[in-house]
């Protein structure tokens, strides 16, 4: 029997473990909202994000609590909101929080406190901070969907406003690429999503971290196949595909992936508004590719390979490249070797 308690011990444990790392996932299930089990390439790992911790009581007297209750606390807080004190009464929702969390006044003093500091202190980077403290400790006490909403919007002003010094921002790229991040995992059935997934993409582009933007892009035509976001995503993502080209040396591979991606592009949307775009970025593929292969067949029609290899190199070439302006040089020398298999070639 010991043994048997012993065990459903550790399974329980090993159950509200489980339920803890769900919620500082970023999915916190709040009212009615869906779950973000999805992957989402092109985001951070959420190994990588810091662990939500409950916050402590401050050893700091003028951050302590000056009521004996948290209702008493609440009533205080909400007279300084009301004479306009706005930063006693953030002061006074966090003391409540922090030494009442699990009280009936906690979640409310908490959304209090992110509301303030943004309408009133337009302190959105806190605002936000706070207000994933709620989705993360009192998700099932607040109209989830509704202020993850409203999350969203903080973070759009976030970055719309984003304070400055000697002209560097304050605020860096990635904690606002990874605030957004965390809205879509909260919320992955939103009507925003696609549009946020935009603005993720765009800042990992603003970074020169194309890779990842590509892989955003390619989620956005994955998910949302039939929003009119998906457009826009494929021009960037060819553009940010033809970056890395040119970036990365005209890598064969590469170009192959994405002469193939402007291709099913153009025939996708044959009436988007970047087609003479599209269309000088393939010209310029197919002119790289078409001068590489090219000369690797002319490597191979030397003194140093048989006319057995220099023949299939030739062959390759006017197959892929029938239309090269090498393509009768090829037709030539592919009859030349024909001719002739069992010489070396004179070239």
């Amino acid at each position: 029997m010991k043994r048997i308690l012993l065990i459903a011990a550790v399974a329980l444990c090993a159950l509200a473990q489980a339920q803890q790392q769900r919620t500082m996932a970023g999915a916190s299930p709040g009212g009615n909202s869906p779950y973000a089990t999805d992957a989402y390439p092109g985001f951070d790992e959420l190994d990588e994000m810091k662990s939500p911790q409950r916050h402590e009581p401050s050893w700091l007297w003028w951050r302590r609590a000056k009521k004996d209750t948290p209702a008493e606390q609440y009533a205080y807080a909400k007279e300084l909101e009301a004479a306009e004190d706005f930063s006693a009464a953030v002061r006074a929702c966090d003391a409540l929080v922090r030494e009442w969390p699990s009280s009936v006044e906690a979640p409310q003093a908490q959304l209090r406190m992110a509301l303030m500091l943004a309408k009133k202190q337009e302190d959105y980077e806190e605002a936000f901070e706070q207000l994933e403290y709620l989705f993360d400790f009192y998700a099932r006490d607040c109209p989830y969907l509704e202020l993850v909403d409203y999350g969203y919007k903080l973070v759009n002003t976030m970055r719309d406003k984003r304070k400055t010094w000697f002209g560097f921002s304050l605020l860096s790229n990635t904690q606002i690429r990874r605030n957004y991040e965390s809205i879509v995992r909260r919320a992955p059935g939103a009507a925003y999503v696609p549009e946020a997934m935009l603005k993720i993409a765009e800042i990992r582009e603003e970074d020169l971290q194309y890779e990842e933007a590509v892989k955003v892009y390619e989620a956005i035509a994955t998910k949302y196949p039939l929003r009119t976001e998906t457009r826009t995503a494929a021009y960037r993502e060819a553009r940010a595909r033809m970056w890395l080209c040119r970036r990365l040396a005209y890598n064969m591979v590469r170009c192959g992936e994405t002469r193939g991606f402007l291709r099913q592009t153009m025939k996708r949307y044959p009436d988007i508004e970047q087609m003479e775009e599209l269309k000088a970025w393939l010209e310029e593929l197919e002119k790289y590719m078409d001068e590489a292969a090219y000369k690797n067949a002319k490597s191979y029609d030397s003194r140093r390979r048989t006319p057995h290899a220099a023949l299939a190199a030739w062959e390759i070439f006017l197959k892929e490249h029938p239309a090269s302006p090498h393509a009768d040089e090829a037709r030539a020398r592919i009859a030349e070797l024909s001719a002739a298999p069992g010489k070396e070639t004179s070239k």
